[in-house]
């Protein structure tokens, strides 16, 4: 008992600070005195409560990039003043890019598409021309030799007689599965019957030959195309002006512009 009252008292002697002199310590002394002198304006610390200090702190995260930018602004300006002195006289700071609110805006910049028409034979390429430089400037437009195969027909006629041109169609259709055609155009040939067109003249002449096997005996062998090269037409970067141009420009032979093929 007398032991913990003499505990008691010592506690109670050192709490007081009454044993300072004695151990050189008491338990509300400041142990980093040096702190205190680091302070500044320590007056101004008020005490927050729970909603002021959200409060605060929420208006301190808006301001903190804004002040940061500042900061940095400054201490960029600061760092940059010696490099700054170093540099011509001619130089300039880039311009400041446009907002991507302004760039969106802008309308895209639609690029020309590749039209071609024909192909021509080389007796209509006159008038192809005229057409076109109505509405385009001449460096606009190429031409292109495309090769041409020809065409051969196995033909009868022409018949200028209504009734012989009846009695060949008559007999014609007597012969089961022989096919044939009758020939409007071109004018030399209209009023006339085909029995066949080939590609090459080797294949016509093996159409000649099978035809004269079934009884057709006045059939023969017409160029209905020579072989050799037709031109295209090409404009490889038509803008929207001047596809609506080009869709009305009469082109020989009613041929109209479409997409290029490769």
């Amino acid at each position: 008992m007398l032991i913990l009252l003499a505990v008691n008292a010592t506690f109670l002697a050192w709490s007081q600070g009454w044993l300072k002199p004695l151990v050189g310590v008491q338990p509300d002394a400041q142990h980093e005195p040096a702190r205190l002198q680091q302070q500044r304006h320590a007056d101004r610390i008020t005490v927050l409560n729970g909603a002021q200090a959200a409060s605060s702190t929420a208006a301190a995260s808006d301001v903190a990039p804004d002040a940061a930018s500042g900061a940095s602004s400054g201490t960029s300006s600061g760092a940059g003043s010696g490099a700054a002195a170093n540099t011509t006289a001619g130089a300039t700071s880039p311009a400041p890019s446009a907002p991507a609110s302004a760039a969106s805006s802008t309308p895209p910049v639609l690029a020309g598409i590749c039209l071609q028409a024909g192909p021509f034979r080389s007796e209509d390429m006159a008038q192809v021309g005229t057409a076109l430089k109505a509405q385009l400037p001449a460096d606009a437009w190429s031409t292109q030799a495309v090769p041409i195969s020809g065409i051969w027909l196995v033909y009868m006629g022409p018949y200028a007689d209504d009734e012989l041109y009846a009695k060949k169609l008559s007999e014609l259709r007597r012969i089961k599965g022989l096919n044939f055609e009758e020939l409007n155009a071109p004018p030399a040939l209209a009023h006339g019957l085909s029995l066949g067109r080939y590609t090459s003249l080797a294949e016509a002449q093996s159409g000649l030959a099978t035809v004269k096997l079934r009884g057709i005996r006045t059939a023969r062998i017409v160029v209905l195309r020579p072989e050799g090269e037709m031109q295209l037409v090409r404009v490889a970067q038509a803008s929207q002006q001047a596809q609506v141009a080009l869709s009305a420009t009469k082109l020989p032979q009613g041929k109209t512009f479409s997409a290029c093929r490769p």
